[in-house]
């Protein structure tokens, strides 16, 4: 099965990938934070103790590429990553919206690519390491509005159950003053037919800058099922008045083992950064989020909601607001709805605060479904199983600002004004 890809190779004793893997073993293992995780991401230790075990997958083959561009998949405005290489060839872009290739975008735009140390940033430092400059940089220029929203596919594909494979997908997005968007992240594996397990490792990477007065919302659809580990940084920079929204959005096919590092730098007077979280029955998921206040006045939101009648959820929310970020606004809340005994939530709330004239809240809540609410809508003519359906919809329901994305608000009021009224 390996056959089929393009770029793979084993990892050598001695190579980059070996000592990358190793230094960040060495750092983290011993770590309380990182402990239980490792654990679970068996795969980092693996490399360190058996690295001819482990092969690193970039790109497909011409019949794969054939194979996916004759498949009715498309989401209109797409760009697509095969085995964590962009192919422009199966990708359908927007005009105006800049998407090149990362190894040719490096000196364009080489100010805003960050250098990761395995200290504060171990699984994008193995990212980069492993990914060697492939990836897509997506710029969207200065006062451009993307009326539609950009789709990012990310597809392992194909896979062998046999060999231990990591896939290391790079996305880079660069908004121009005063710009807005709206991108949508898709990943999943690729099975044979009739296949139902498989044991890919995928540990990603999404870059995002925001200028001044720009604004995006990335949504991000990962599926991860059976054995797989499923990593994946978001590393976000806003500037003044820059407002940025990450949902994860884990609903769906997430079986396998989720782990999640978020940290947004808020480094311009009145930026804004969200992070929105729904999780449903997980395996087992880590969220890690930093809030990095360094600027005056900046807000940041963290709501995390998870609903388990099976599985673990684990979420470690972070809150910085350095000596800069005098007036600044932090609040997170984590609310979990436990259907079953079995299932497992833990909260682990962080603060750091150097500053005077700033609010920052924490908050954390685990409960059953509400039994009235149920009895009421039952009232109302459902059954049990569809009143708890549409509350466990409600609850789960995430949106961002939108006093911070009123150019994005106003792009989807938009758009529902030309749905409501078609024209003849």
């Amino acid at each position: 099965m390996l056959a089929f890809l393009e770029h793979c190779y084993s990892v050598t004793p001695g190579s980059p990938i070996h000592e990358a893997a190793r230094d960040c073993y060495l750092e983290h293992s011993k770590n309380q934070s990182f402990r239980d995780v490792f654990r679970s991401f068996s795969w980092i230790q693996g490399i360190v103790e058996t690295p001819n075990e482990y092969h690193i997958a970039c790109g497909g083959s011409e019949t794969v590429k054939q194979h996916w561009l004759h498949r009715e998949n498309s989401f209109g405005f797409e760009c697509v990553l095969i085995n964590g290489k962009y192919e422009p060839s199966l990708s359908q872009l927007p005009d105006g919206v800049v998407f090149l290739p990362l190894n040719q975008a490096r000196s364009m735009f080489s100010t805003f690519l960050h250098s990761f140390s395995v200290h504060t940033h171990p699984l994008a430092f193995l990212n980069a390491v492993c990914a060697k400059d492939e990836g897509v940089v997506i710029y969207v220029p200065e006062y451009m509005q993307v009326s539609e929203p950009l789709c990012v596919r990310h597809v392992s594909l194909p896979i062998s159950e046999d060999e231990h494979v990591v896939y290391s997908p790079k996305i880079v997005v660069i908004m121009g003053r005063e710009a807005s968007a709206e991108i949508n992240v898709y990943h999943h594996t690729e099975l044979d037919r009739g296949s139902t397990y498989s044991q890919a490792i995928v540990n990603g990477v999404t870059e995002l800058f925001i200028a001044e007065k720009a604004e995006l919302s990335l949504t991000m659809f990962p599926k991860y099922i059976s054995e797989e580990k499923f990593s994946w940084t978001h590393v976000v920079t806003v500037e003044e008045n820059g407002s940025c929204c990450v949902i994860q959005n884990l609903l769906e096919s997430v079986q396998g083992y989720g782990w999640f590092d978020n940290i947004f730098s808020m480094v311009g007077k009145g930026a804004y950064a969200e992070s929105l979280v729904a999780a449903l029955s997980t395996r087992k998921t880590w969220v890690r989020n930093l809030m990095d206040h360094d600027a005056e006045a900046t807000t940041s939101r963290q709501d995390i909601k998870s609903i388990l009648n099976s599985g673990e959820f684990i979420f470690e929310g972070g809150i910085r607001i350095t000596s800069q970020g005098i007036f600044s606004c932090a609040e997170q809340n984590h609310r979990t709805l436990l259907l079953c005994d079995e299932a497992r939530v833990s909260t682990f709330p962080r603060l750091e605060i150097l500053a005077d004239d700033v609010k920052a809240s924490h908050g954390a809540t685990v409960g059953p479904l509400d039994p009235k609410q149920v009895f009421y809508m039952r009232s109302r003519g459902m059954t049990k199983e569809e009143a708890q359906k549409k509350l466990v919809q409600g609850f789960l329901s995430v949106q961002p600002s939108a006093e911070a994305f009123p150019k994005l608000i106003a792009m989807k009021e938009s758009h529902k004004c030309h749905s409501d009224f078609p024209h003849a």
